[in-house]
C-alpha cells in the first residue's frame, strides 16, 4: 500500500481522496475494506491490528495529502518501517504460540481418546 501510495505522491500530489480511490480499485489491495469508506472528515479505521497499529493507520489516513510532497513520502516511508516492525512483532506471537496450541491439541486429542476407552 505504501508503495502506491508513494507513487501516486511522486508523480502528481493529487488530493487524498484520488490516491484512496486507485489504492481500493488496486485488486492487491482488495483486503483492506477500509479503503472503499473512509471518511477524511472523521477518519476513524479499525482493522483486525492491536489499537497501537490503529491509531498508526488513522493518523496516516488522516495526514494524508495535508503536506508538502517530499514530507508525505517520509511520512509514509516512516509508516511501513513502524509496520515491518509490527508485523515482526505478530510473526514472533505466532510461531510462539503456534506451537503451544498444536501441543494443546494433541494432549486434548488423546484425553478424550482415554475418556472414549
Amino acid at each position: 500500500m505504501c508503495d502506491l501510495m508513494a507513487v501516486e505522491l511522486e508523480f502528481s500530489a493529487r488530493e487524498s481522496g484520488r490516491i484512496v480511490d486507485r489504492l481500493s480499485s488496486e485488486p492487491t489491495l482488495s483486503h483492506l475494506d477500509f479503503l472503499k469508506s473512509i471518511d477524511f472528515e472523521n477518519v476513524n479505521i479499525r482493522t483486525e491490528l492491536d489499537g497501537e497499529d490503529n491509531e498508526k493507520i488513522n493518523f496516516l489516513f488522516d495526514n494524508i495529502g495535508k503536506t508538502d510532497t517530499s514530507s508525505m513520502l517520509n511520512l509514509l516511508e516512516a509508516f511501513r518501517q513502524n509496520m515491518n516492525q509490527s508485523r515482526k512483532r505478530y510473526d514472533e506471537y505466532y510461531k510462539s504460540h503456534a506451537k503451544l496450541y498444536v501441543m494443546f491439541g494433541i494432549f486434548g486429542g488423546f484425553a478424550i481418546t482415554l475418556v472414549l476407552i
